[in-house]
């Protein structure tokens, strides 16, 4: 596996060098259906200012749509450095160069799409049919972001259209293991108002086994993954209008309807450890989103702002054995979050201030519920509340010359005033700082270097989730900060892009997990704990190359050394692999034929047992493929496609008990006028 790592990191470094000796050929078009992506708050700047000393990637409307995936987790893969895992829980979440839980915010159209309580999300019942674009900062993100951002940011844009007119879109899938995916979209514009109408619904009965899963536990059948099926219904609605002098707003809806299974850790036996026999029978997603920019005067001052409002309903059935017919307790959840990111982006001197201002408040309404003989016994509603924000200011200097120079700094805070029936705690204030500099070698290379100070705060559920008996909790948990480091050299060309960078995180009081055994308890709980701290040390390479005509190679690797510090040693931390990698080759033929082959990697990372003894997972080697054709006669396009994920049927474990899908076939239609 490490001649495969090694193997595919000069891959990439080969498509760096040969950025003098690539073909000059006008780039393509790609054969996929385009749309221009409307980003109305998300980064940005004057003229004066656009670029960031922080790592940013972008995966295109195109690459989301090659996915052929009913929900955005699938398309997470696409970002180099992200490591995508679904814990026992049955969350699935992202993860980017190893950093720690909730450390990655991810935004929507501006707002913030999360679920405060816990400050994630379950990616796989987010739909990938309302996101037109996704753009990733790593390293050190911009104060722009607000707190709890240290381990980087994911933007997710919604659909519109550019230029005046209509689209039109339908697609349907079906595959292997009951998969079924439907969607509809709408796309207008006018010479002021702009449209976007979406609906989508996507089903499996469950997920592939792979062949070499060893599951002694919880998983009777050979076939699908034991629990594991999964229904999302999808609407979204988005109306824009564009003033005279550059004014414009917008109004978004999103509804979101899930239902869905959770795997059983499935290496250990139930009756000697706590497993999650647990289903999601409700998982509803309600949010408003109103956003828009003015201009200030005539000297290229720029406000834009969002606010939002969600509320987030979920229900969380816990069993009493992998039957999944006795309901021994439940769990709901309701969640209503208000929130709000205002931006003042001034022209100042030979460069740009930026002004940000950051603040939500949510409350977490819980009541747990215990069934004797399937009589109901509910307990008493907890409510839980909590105060997020952050107040920041960068400025952006760029005098005459190749050289830009990034300075800011932000305070900010939480406060939990409502704890249910936990003890009360001390609002929390802390601080982040950005620096940096970009530096143009040439017009295609330049080199940048940034160093910072951030923060994430503990989550209430990280304070006071007790996850249905199988936590204990922990009230005095601190809140973790990390000075983060890079280095990148980059280049921007026709032909070829990529970049190379150096990174570094030292985080201070990381929040873990450990065992404990409780004297009057037969099964050993969970805790979470800060330890000392951690570090983070990596190399991050990518690039897009164009070799040829219709040819399009991606490729990127990213090689980490994760520890944590304890006891005046090092150890490791969980579940975070030392390589990740993946290179897509596609062909697109003139005569509308396009194949894509794609090889997905995930080098050696560690679960932590019961007996808190590491276990090496092992790695893997997934390779997917598409074929499809694309038919344009007039307005109307049509596309067949058909593709395989995981072709070799290879064993992922991103988690001890807990495999990713086998092998999956799918097959659809999509037109389009």
């Amino acid at each position: 596996m490490l001649l495969r790592c090694f193997l595919l990191l000069i891959f990439v470094a080969f498509l760096m060098e040969k950025k003098a000796q690539a073909q000059t050929d006008p780039v393509e078009e790609d054969s996929l259906m385009q749309y221009e992506l409307g980003e109305i708050v998300i980064e940005g700047g004057t003229e004066q200012a656009r670029r960031s000393v922080a790592t940013l990637q972008k995966v295109s409307l195109a690459g989301i749509a090659q996915a052929d995936a009913g929900s955005v987790d699938r398309v997470m893969r696409l970002i180099p450095a992200a490591h995508v895992q679904t814990n026992s829980r049955g969350e699935t979440l992202v993860y980017l160069r190893n950093a720690g839980e909730r450390q990655v915010a991810l935004f929507f159209d501006g707002a913030l799409l999360n679920v405060p309580w816990d400050n994630r999300v379950d990616l796989s019942l987010v739909p990938a049919d309302v996101v037109g674009g996704i753009t990733v900062a790593k390293g050190v993100p911009s104060v722009l972001y607000g707190t709890n951002v240290l381990g980087g940011v994911l933007n997710l844009t919604s659909r519109t259209l550019e230029n005046t007119g209509s689209f039109t879109q339908a697609a349907g899938m079906l595959g292997t293991q009951g998969a079924t995916q439907g969607r509809f979209t709408h796309l207008g514009r006018t010479e002021r108002v702009g449209y976007t109408l979406s609906a989508g619904y996507t089903e499996r009965d469950g997920l592939a086994l792979p062949g070499e899963a060893e599951l002694p536990f919880s998983q009777p059948g050979d076939d699908l993954r034991t629990n594991t099926d999964q229904q999302l219904l999808s609407l979204f609605g988005q109306v824009t209008y564009q003033f005279d002098g550059g004014a414009q707003i917008g109004v978004s809806l999103l509804r979101l309807d899930g239902e869905k299974g959770v795997a059983p850790e499935s290496h250990v036996d139930p009756e000697q450890s706590r497993v999650r026999f647990w289903r999601y029978p409700t998982w509803h997603t309600t949010m408003a989103i109103i956003n828009g920019q003015i201009p200030l005067g005539n000297r290229g001052a720029l406000v834009r702002g969002a606010a939002w409002g969600s509320r987030f309903e979920q229900t969380i059935s816990q069993f009493d054995s992998v039957v999944y017919e006795a309901l021994i307790e439940e769990q709901d959840d309701q969640d209503d979050t208000f929130g709000t990111r205002l931006t003042l982006l001034q022209p100042a001197g030979p460069g740009e201030l930026r002004l940000a201002l950051n603040a939500l408040t949510s409350r977490h309404r819980q009541l747990n519920v215990e069934f004797d003989a399937d009589v109901a016994m509910p307990g008493e509603t907890l409510t839980f509340r909590q105060h997020v924000w952050s107040a920041g200011a960068e400025y952006s200097w760029r005098p005459e010359g190749a050289v830009e120079l990034v300075l800011g700094a932000s305070l900010d805070g939480l406060a939990t005033p409502n704890t249910g029936d936990k003890p009360a705690r001390d609002p929390q204030v802390d601080y982040g700082v950005t620096s940096g500099l970009i530096y143009d070698l040439d017009e295609a290379w330049n080199l940048r270097a940034s160093l910072g100070r951030k923060v994430r705060f503990p989550t209430m559920r990280e304070l006071f989730g007790e996850a249905l008996g199988r936590f204990l909790v922990n009230p005095d948990l601190k809140a973790e900060s990390s000075l983060l480091a890079e280095v990148g050299l980059g280049h921007e060309g026709e032909s070829f892009s990529g970049e190379a960078v150096v990174f570094l995180s030292r985080t201070f009081d990381t929040i873990d997990q450990r065992s404990v055994e409780v004297p009057s308890e037969d099964r050993p709980r969970r805790q979470r704990v800060n330890l000392d701290g951690s570090r983070v040390a990596g190399v991050e390479v990518g690039g897009t190359a164009r070799p040829a005509r219709g040819w399009t190679v991606d490729g990127n690797v990213t090689w980490t050394h994760v520890r944590a510090f304890e006891d005046d040693a090092t150890v490791r931390l969980v579940e975070k692999p030392e390589w990740v990698g993946a290179v897509t080759l596609t062909r697109n033929h003139p005569s509308g034929v396009a194949a894509m082959l794609q090889t997905v990697f995930t080098g050696r990372a560690y679960g932590l047992d019961d007996d808190n003894v590491f276990v090496p997972l092992p790695t893997s080697l997934v390779v997917n493929a598409r074929l499809s054709y694309l038919f344009i006669r007039g307005r109307f396009a049509t596309e067949l496609f058909a593709r395989v994920n995981n072709a070799t049927d290879d064993l992922t474990l991103p988690q001890l008990g807990l495999p990713g899908p086998g092998r999956e076939f799918h097959v659809g239609l999509e037109v389009a006028f």
